[in-house]
């Protein structure tokens, strides 16, 4: 596709590529959910489960660093420009020498964590007081260490197929990852229990891959054993690629140190963590990802053009976009987070207390929702003028400030504060973010997003008031059955998105009409 005609710039264009995402991304976080189902189903919360998160935690911290952050803040911002102005030479070269550097470097990184897998399960071990599961540990950390490569790859055509704005197949990758964990459980629990998930893990990553390959022919690009050092693009991606990783390392860093306290605090508490984030990642995942998936290609062209005018109206509307979803699932999600962890992961071995351990949790994660979601697109925003000490700096900062929080808040909430602590330091983030970006780029259209946010708001808290009184008079018919409960949650749940949508109709709120658009688009499929 020629970058010169940016279909994307309308708004129509952003609601029917958005829309496609969304499903897509909604089947992959479904599929997740139903993984995470089955390990809790199968393996309950223990130090057997908190060995498989800490072993499948390393390959994807350097997976989140390079596969997904990396490549989206450095390489498809140099390869829309590229496309753009028609360098074809230069491009292939340009990619070939990113793809031999992704296979060579993290070829190296996963022997070394082979090798070392050991030591690094023991001092786990001795932080949870030298019950975590070492030797299960290993193997696992050992058999899913090598899907890094693949999925840096993955990351790489993920990066080319945006660019070219195709979203679908990247977006359905993560849905066959999980497809794979599930068949795995299945079929190889009894044989080598909760192993069989890292058997998974390596098998859907292949897939992660293959899925996209076909596509990323669009390129016209032939692979190459060829590395240009001297290649103008890649010194550029070199040079952006330390911040970028100091920046990505300390947001990181900052969840090492909420695991660490957690694994300290006793059995199961880091995998508790982790069952939390993913449900409350639910709505964040879905529609934030879908509409900054969509909207970073458009504003990396913005900012190369020097189109500030362009730049602050994608701001706007992804802010308010983001907004309109976030608030009121995650005033949902603080509501009735009892009722959603304990339909979705409590049977078999995962017991009532694990429930209103998640449960607890869950709620501080969805105060800090809407945060996460500002953070992406801020992030992407700065990397979009190839800014990345900015974001360095400030997720620098937020380390000292995660710290600090962690040890003040645990000794008061346990590991609730934790996730009050990722929150707070995720709004501590925005905040200076915005503040930056506006000496940058100037009016943000404060006035219009405020406006927009006091309607959110609004209708927010009367949709709340109402699914509030409304489970506390069901609650006591829920515990019949599990259709019982199924039932009266999904009930509940609808009659808030009514009360919501009504009430933003009623506020005449620009946003309904992208919602409304949607609801459309899924009448006709």
């Amino acid at each position: 596709m020629d970058t010169n005609e940016d279909y994307l710039f309308s708004r129509k264009r952003i609601l029917s590529v958005t829309f496609i995402v969304i499903l897509a991304i909604l089947l992959s976080k479904i599929s997740g959910l139903v993984r995470d189902q089955i390990m809790a189903g199968y393996f309950g919360i223990s130090y057997e489960t908190d060995a498989f998160n800490w072993a499948l935690f390393i390959p994807n911290l350097f997976k989140i660093i390079f596969a997904e952050s990396l490549i989206t803040a450095a390489f498809i911002p140099i390869y829309s420009i590229y496309l753009k102005e028609k360098k074809k030479d230069e491009l292939k070269t340009f990619v070939n020498s990113v793809i031999n550097i992704i296979i060579i470097v993290f070829t190296v990184v996963s022997i070394v964590l082979f090798i070392l897998s050991p030591q690094i399960g023991i001092l786990l071990s001795n932080v949870a007081n030298n019950q975590l599961d070492v030797a299960k540990f290993v193997i696992m950390n050992r058999i899913m260490i090598f899907s890094l490569v693949m999925l840096s790859l993955s990351g790489l055509a993920t990066g080319i197929l945006n660019s070219h704005n195709i979203f679908t197949a990247p977006s359905l990758a993560p849905f066959v990852l999980n497809i794979f964990i599930i068949i795995s459980v299945i079929i190889f629990y009894t044989k080598f229990g909760i192993i069989s998930m890292a058997i998974g893990v390596i098998m859907g990553s292949v897939m992660h891959l293959a899925i996209q390959l076909p596509q990323v022919r669009v390129s016209k690009i032939r692979y190459r054993l060829k590395i240009d050092f001297k290649n103008k693009a890649v010194k550029e991606i070199f040079s952006l690629m330390i911040p970028i990783l100091l920046s990505l390392g300390a947001v990181q860093l900052n969840n090492s140190v909420d695991k660490f306290f957690a694994l300290n605090l006793g059995a199961g508490n880091t995998t508790a963590l982790d069952l939390s984030w993913r449900v409350a990642n639910l709505p964040l995942g879905v529609f934030s990802v879908a509409i900054i998936t969509v909207l970073y290609p458009l504003i990396s062209r913005q900012a190369a053009d020097k189109d500030m005018k362009g730049f602050r109206e994608s701001f706007s509307l992804g802010i308010r976009e983001i907004g309109y979803i976030i608030i009121p699932a995650a005033t949902g999600l603080v509501i009735l987070s009892h009722p959603i962890i304990r339909l979705l992961f409590e049977h078999n071995n995962f017991s009532a207390a694990d429930t209103d351990k998640v449960a607890y949790i869950l709620i501080f994660h969805s105060l800090g929702l809407i945060f996460f979601g500002f953070l992406m697109i801020l992030n992407r925003f700065f990397y979009a003028f190839k800014n990345v000490k900015t974001p360095l700096k400030v997720a620098g900062t937020s380390i000292a400030v995660n710290l600090l929080l962690d040890w003040m808040l645990i000794k008061y909430m346990d590991v609730g504060g934790l996730a009050l602590s990722t929150s707070l330091v995720a709004l501590f983030n925005v905040a200076v973010l915005v503040i930056i970006l506006r000496k940058k780029v100037g009016n943000l259209g404060g006035k219009r997003i405020v406006k927009s946010y006091g309607k959110i708001l609004a209708s927010s808290a009367i949709m709340g008031v109402v699914i509030y009184f409304l489970w506390r008079y069901l609650n006591g018919f829920t515990y019949n059955s599990l259709w019982s409960l199924i039932l009266f949650l999904l009930g509940v749940m609808v009659a808030g998105a009514g009360i919501y949508i009504s009430c933003t109709i009623l506020f005449k709120m620009e946003e309904i009409k992208f919602v409304l658009n949607l609801f459309k688009r899924i009448k006709k499929s």
